[in-house]
């Protein structure tokens, strides 16, 4: 991968666990905006170009896939990945349509999370 920073927006109502990710994935040289709620990642990716958004699907107030639908209505090029600790919530469909690059249970593991945030980012580079 080229010396480009890909720019992530990680959305978790989980606060140890969001800045832990954060601190994990800044080490290893992604740009990340951290934050824990649905309308606080709306008015981040307002503010600064986002590449790939990383969301949980359960939080209070905007859940995720209602988060997910509205970033890509007004990002559509915006790869997402939806993450949840939940069970099977299932995302076949909007990864099918290309809404959803990947789903992943949590906790995944850190090697997997940045793998599929490169392979998303690839798909906007093509």
């Amino acid at each position: 991968m080229s010396d480009e920073k890909i720019t992530v927006l990680l959305v978790d109502d989980e606060e140890v666990l969001l800045h832990s990710l954060e601190r994990l994935l800044r080490l290893r040289g992604f740009n990340v905006h951290a934050v824990n709620s649905g309308e606080k990642a709306l008015e981040v990716a307002r503010q600064e170009p986002v590449d790939v958004a990383v969301i949980d699907v359960k939080m209070p107030g905007m859940g995720g896939d209602e988060l997910m639908r509205e970033l890509k209505s007004q990002y559509p090029r915006l790869q997402v990945i939806m993450v949840t600790g939940h069970g099977s919530l299932s995302f076949e469909e909007e990864e099918m349509t290309g809404k959803v690059h990947a789903c992943l249970a949590k906790p995944c593991d850190l090697a997997t999370l940045q793998e599929a945030i490169r392979d998303a980012y690839k798909k906007i580079r093509r």
